[in-house]
């Protein structure tokens, strides 16, 4: 007898991401501008409150979730500790969804967003990004021995995203008319997948993987069809603290850290590199 997984087993194992990955289109980034806009340096802000608000996902794995005790568990959090210690600060950790994560931001709630959002050209209209420190890839999460190929996941078969995810936008590349059904957090999609009430599920690879070892008698992965680079977001016209998070990065990833972390959490080490394929940054330390 297949053991069924709840819902909250679910926060603890997928994975999904679009990005970020992340639906934000001109639609969807509207729909998520709060009333006001926060500005400022927060680089000085945060050494003068002596602490760091980080934005980190909880609901998706291995990027980011909660362990029995509520903890944030996850790539981002352990980034963000790192991040923190050297700026000396203590980290908060804020919970943060693809449709939350942008006012979160905007209205101060968070100083920055450890996640798995995609720095797309729409969103740069309301915030700005770090330099890519992660490239995914996307596929469909799909129930055991579904097809593989995400051209027959057109309407009248329905694919489930969380709102405020780009991953939309880059299926609507694959098929123009899919038909999507959209939820706050990646579980419930995921419970929808395994109830039948959705034939896949838009998701990030790594997403993906955490959810197919967890359940693997009920659950597979589609094959890849796009790259997806992910993004430390901050708020705009803020250079101070994105240069610091850019230079952070690249400084932890020289260490090799960074490359430490990602394949504890990852099962893999990265198969990309920081900046640029040719080299750090000039300058970095």
């Amino acid at each position: 007898m297949t053991k069924r997984m709840s819902r909250r087993a679910l926060i603890g194992t997928v994975s999904v991401a679009a990005a970020g990955v992340a639906l934000g289109t001109a639609r969807q980034t509207g729909a998520q501008t709060p009333a006001a806009t926060v500005s400022g340096d927060t680089l000085a802000k945060v050494k003068a409150a002596g602490k760091v608000l980080i934005g980190v996902r909880n609901d998706f794995p291995p990027m980011g979730t909660i362990d029995a005790g509520g903890k944030p568990v996850g790539f981002g959090p352990d980034l963000g500790e790192i991040l923190a210690k050297k700026l000396g600060v203590k980290p908060e950790f804020i919970p943060v969804t693809s449709r939350t994560r942008i006012p979160l931001l905007q209205n101060g709630s968070i100083d920055l967003e450890v996640g798995v959002t995609t720095p797309t050209t729409e969103r740069e209209k309301t915030v700005d990004f770090s330099i890519p420190y992660i490239w995914d890839s996307v596929n469909l999460l799909i129930r055991k021995g579904g097809s593989k190929n995400i051209k027959d996941y057109a309407p009248p078969k329905k694919i489930a995203c969380t709102q405020g995810s780009f991953i939309i936008d880059l299926i609507k590349q694959q098929i123009p008319n899919a038909e999507f059904v959209l939820f706050q957090e990646y579980p419930d999609a995921v419970l929808a997948l395994l109830n039948s009430k959705v034939d896949a599920v838009g998701i990030n690879r790594a997403g993906a993987v955490a959810v197919t070892r967890k359940d693997a008698a009920r659950v597979d992965m589609s094959e890849d069809f796009i790259k997806d680079p992910w993004a430390i977001m901050v708020r705009q016209n803020d250079s101070a603290w994105r240069n610091w998070v850019n230079h952070s990065i690249q400084e932890i990833w020289k260490e090799g850290t960074f490359q430490v972390l990602f394949e504890k959490h990852f099962g893999e080490k990265p198969q990309f590199v920081l900046y640029s394929p040719y080299m750090l940054q000039p300058g970095i330390k």
